[in-house]
């Protein structure tokens, strides 16, 4: 048949050898000081590999909306419609502060930890999600266009309980959470700041600042993720028993949270 393989493992062989549409994989271990012995491991790609092999796919290159909009309803130019993250006024102030000529990548980032089995072990799974917003969400949304690519896996394993007490491990596994993310996007702050060069799908060279405009998850991993009580709000500073007290989003007189108060929660707690 003249076929470039012999048998089955010279094909998985020649299957293993195309590379990674997204770049290779990376493993990285994290302990605790105190128990050293205890190891977490996470498996990730690079983030700016993956952000490049969305960005130079040539099935996206005449969909990728390169500068923000700004659009209306009608001629009157009164009522302006937000449908994609392009029309909104966060990409429109992003931009401004770029370079001339520069572009930017605004990152949405999903996690979503998944149960594998039931009744048989409980083996569970951590993935990290990553795309683009450059890309139109009738787009992002069909599995089909894969325009989401698998970013990481994060540790599933349990902390062990000897020694601490149920806060602490609480406390711990949220600290394991933020440092596997941390090591995961680490090469956004400088990619964000300086800009990294890119080829489209189009061919063309453009300078690109690649920074998180969104993170996508259930209200569990929001208030993990924001480093809030469970049960609180983790966008404003209303108290959990006041919840039900307050207008709606446009009429909400509650400051939002920031980085400097959430920080001064946590050392008013300790």
């Amino acid at each position: 048949l003249g076929l470039s393989f012999k048998n089955i493992r010279a094909l998985h062989q020649k299957l293993d050898s195309i590379p990674e549409k997204a770049g290779s994989w990376y493993t990285k271990t994290l302990s605790f000081k105190d128990k050293p012995d205890q190891k977490f491991t996470i498996r990730h790609r690079d983030v700016i590999q993956c952000i490049k092999s969305l960005w130079g796919d040539p099935a996206f290159a005449d969909h990728l909306v390169y500068q923000p909009r700004r659009v209306f309803s009608d001629s009157t130019r009164k009522n302006r419609v937000y449908s994609e993250l392009w029309t909104g006024k966060w990409w429109n102030a992003i931009q401004a502060l770029l370079p001339k000529g520069a572009t930017l990548a605004p990152l949405i980032i999903a996690t979503d930890k998944t149960n594998l089995t039931q009744f048989s072990g409980g083996k569970q799974a951590y993935p990290v999600y990553l795309t683009i917003g450059n890309i139109p969400r009738a787009i992002r949304r069909k599995p089909s266009k894969h325009a989401c690519v698998l970013l990481g896996y994060l540790s599933v394993d349990k902390i062990s309980r000897s020694g601490i007490t149920n806060q602490e491990r609480k406390s711990r596994g949220q600290r394991l959470f933020h440092e596997s993310m941390r090591v995961i996007l680490q090469p956004l702050i400088n990619a964000g700041k300086n800009g990294v060069e890119m080829v489209g799908g189009d061919g063309a060279v453009r300078k690109v600042h690649p920074i998180l405009a969104c993170y996508a998850a259930d209200y569990p991993e929001q208030t993990l993720v924001a480093c809030t009580k469970y049960g609180t709000c983790p966008k404003c500073q209303v108290h959990a028993n006041e919840l039900q007290d307050i207008p709606g989003p446009r009429g909400s007189t509650k400051a939002a949270r920031t980085p400097a108060w959430t920080t001064s929660i946590i050392g008013d707690a300790r």
